[in-house]
């Protein structure tokens, strides 16, 4: 037995050792491509995984430096390819702590405009003198922001059940229900339902459904029991990097993934389980304890939260990797006094009200690229300068202090022209 428990030790160090290279590893460029665009030059790296950079613009020459963190030089550039009315050189090199500078020498003063989509960095370049393009390429149709809603159970698998009889699978699918008519009337919002009716639907399938909706977050609506029946309040959880938080988590996070017949593979340790499922999610984890966090203070406005922060376990429905997913327990129906709220539509309304606005603050500060909502914002953070205009004024104008203003422009002096556009948030 000893010898079993030493060796499961060390597949799970092994496991976390292989993770940390894996995470420090320098992310490389596949591809780099320059497209002309009209009035612009649009350059696209195409990267293996997201990464962190800086862009700036600097003159006499003309020129612009494109910082990537953590990345390592495996593209020669050639020149030839990217020749033209805009660009007239490129080259990279390596500096310290692992950044990769790329120049982009330029024939006239330039404005840019750069944004990250899914592993790609685009970068828009256009002559000062134009008018800026800020909308997304023509070849790309803006869209909505996809919220996949999962109303947990359904058919023969009822959830739990309630002191007077109430399933958990017609609560959570009424309050289902009432988010989605509620993000729907979002500008810029679409809600999808992984069940529309009263039928079983397994875990794997829901998150293919999520996927195949290209969902931007992943949001499971759940009503659990728990063995102490005076257990009270609703509770949002993301997945654990390191375990969970709390007993009830555990338990909870253990009966939710027993749910699903014969999907958890019954020959590997619980810890060896946690930490394959939580490898898979790390990516978007912090993502979805940010917006979690944004539902949790809405939730509290109209009902006890069992827990003031977001909760963390290892719920198999939230292990798809590519997409933010939260669990949320909208309280317990083992407890007979939120048995009673949870059945009343009216309470089933304020639930859904709450979550939808924690989503939608969320997503209108953070909007994902590609999106009305993302162009909507870009347009909003961009200030064209006037006639009699200054550094002061325009900060004043735009609730900013100079430093800021500067900082977010490089600008290394007070001087602003007619007609230069400014980035104000």
């Amino acid at each position: 037995m000893r010898l079993r428990f030493e060796k499961s030790i060390i597949l799970l160090f092994f496991v976390l050792f292989i993770a940390n290279i894996a995470q420090a590893s320098p992310a490389r460029i596949i591809n780099l491509r320059v497209h002309p665009l009209n009035n612009k030059v649009q350059l696209v790296f195409d990267l293996n995984k997201l990464i962190k950079y800086s862009i700036f613009a600097m003159h006499k020459p003309e020129r612009l430096v494109i910082d990537l963190q953590n990345i390592q030089q495996n593209t020669k550039f050639n020149k030839s390819s990217f020749a033209n009315n805009i660009i007239y050189d490129i080259r990279g090199s390596e500096h310290k702590n692992g950044v990769l500078r790329v120049v982009l020498d330029v024939k006239q003063p330039i404005k840019y405009h750069s944004y990250i989509k899914s592993n790609r960095l685009v970068v828009d370049l256009w002559p000062s003198k134009t008018k800026p393009i800020i909308t997304a390429p023509k070849s790309e149709k803006l869209r909505n922001i996809i919220i996949v809603i999962d109303p947990g159970h359904g058919g023969k698998d009822p959830g739990a059940t309630g002191q007077r009889g109430t399933h958990e699978k017609n609560v959570v699918f009424a309050i289902a229900k009432d988010l989605q008519k509620l993000i729907d009337k979002q500008y810029g919002f679409t809600a999808d339902l992984t069940r529309k009716g009263d039928y079983f639907v397994t875990l794997r399938k829901r998150l293919q459904i999520a996927c195949h909706d290209h969902g931007d977050i992943f949001i499971a609506i759940h009503a659990d029991a728990y063995r102490d029946h005076y257990a009270e309040g609703a509770s949002v959880f993301a997945l654990s990097e390191k375990g969970v938080t709390s007993e009830a988590a555990r338990w909870l996070a253990r009966k939710e993934n027993e749910s699903e017949l014969g999907y958890m593979l019954a020959d590997k340790s619980d810890n060896l389980r946690s930490v394959l499922i939580d490898l898979a999610q790390t990516a978007s984890i912090s993502t979805s304890l940010v917006i979690g966090d944004s539902m949790v203070q809405q939730l509290a406005k109209i009902t006890k939260v069992h827990h003031d922060f977001v909760e963390q376990a290892a719920f198999v429905v939230l292990k798809e990797p590519d997409i933010p997913s939260l669990l949320v327990e909208t309280g317990f129906i083992s407890n007979s006094e939120e048995e009673l709220k949870l059945r009343n539509p009216k309470y089933q309304q304020k639930i859904a009200h709450a979550l939808m606005l924690g989503i939608v603050d969320y997503f209108k500060q953070r909007p994902p690229p590609g999106t009305y909502l993302a162009v909507k914002r870009d347009k909003k953070s961009l200030y064209t300068v006037q006639k009699g205009d200054s550094l002061i004024k325009i900060a004043a104008k735009n609730n900013l202090t100079v430093k800021k203003l500067k900082s977010l422009n490089h600008l290394s002096n007070n001087t602003v022209k007619v007609g230069q556009i400014l980035k104000v948030s």
